[in-house]
């Protein structure tokens, strides 16, 4: 053999252990791309896991929602000036827990989120339903329930006796987590919980507009988890004590709008 010959023997004998030691690492090729940047890990339930890599994208799944009205909204998260929030280039999976539901309402689950999806152009997924009880402070890694990558968003209900910050008129409680992605510090919302008083919204029903008012609840929440906050306007749905509006007001619009805009994180 000559000394050229043995020279690229040898050369992709290396390569390819090399790559075979690559993929028993558990490192992808975009860990490859960022060689010798640390891909970013957070504490889950006691246990330090990588945030996963995000699927290979072809951009937005939806279109971008423009911002046609102005008023009061707020976001749960900002970093460095600007708002945290989904990868519109990632569908938002998302399941249900049924227990304790009031009877009639499950309909108006689908509803609200395809309302949210509109005013804000994230595409949601329904994954079905789960075991798993809505509560917050939940790992945000359950291999074992729903497979590689973050979990999904939540829905399910509880009741003040359960839950104690839905004492009083607290009908529902809404958020996600901030997070980095996998690489860089740009942060990102992921997992999510909703969680509504079955007894209280129950009480809805009972109401001239009832539905309509349940529906909004569920509205509201569900604006929590793609970020927004509360505001103290009481023409927006996003208001605290909100008692009588059904839809979105003009500030409510501008800051769903504005949350569905964030950055894409795989390219």
């Amino acid at each position: 053999m000559s000394s050229r010959a043995g020279f690229w023997a040898t050369f992709l004998t290396f390569v390819v252990a090399a790559i075979v030691a690559f993929v028993i690492s558990g490192l992808s090729f975009t860990d490859l791309h960022h060689l010798g940047t640390p891909r970013n890990a957070l504490l889950d339930g006691g246990s330090e896991v990588r945030v996963p890599l995000p699927p290979a994208s072809n951009g937005r799944l939806l279109p971008v929602v423009p911002a046609t009205t102005t008023g009061n909204f707020a976001f749960m998260f900002e970093d460095k000036g600007e708002p945290v929030r989904f990868d519109p280039c990632r569908a938002i999976r998302w399941v249900y827990n049924p227990a304790g539901e009031p009877a009639g309402l499950k309909a108006l689950i689908p509803d609200s989120i395809a309302s949210v999806s509109a005013a804000t152009g994230l595409a949601f997924v329904d994954d079905g339903q789960t075991d798993e009880v809505a509560a917050f402070g939940r790992r945000l890694f359950q291999p074992e329930r729903y497979g590689d990558g973050f979990v999904p968003v939540i829905i399910g209900w509880s009741n003040e006796a359960a839950t104690p910050d839905l004492a009083g008129s607290i009908m529902g409680l809404g958020g996600s987590s901030s997070v980095t992605g996998a690489y860089g510090d740009q942060r990102y919302l992921e997992g999510g919980t909703v969680l509504l008083d079955s007894t209280d919204v129950a009480g809805l029903l009972k109401t001239g507009q009832g539905r309509a008012l349940a529906r909004a609840v569920i509205m509201h929440e569900i604006g929590h988890v793609v970020g927004l906050a509360h505001v103290a306007d009481p023409s927006e749905l996003m208001n605290a004590s909100n008692t009588s509006l059904t839809t979105w007001g003009p500030g409510d619009l501008e800051g769903l709008a504005i949350a569905g805009a964030g950055p894409c994180e795989g390219g």
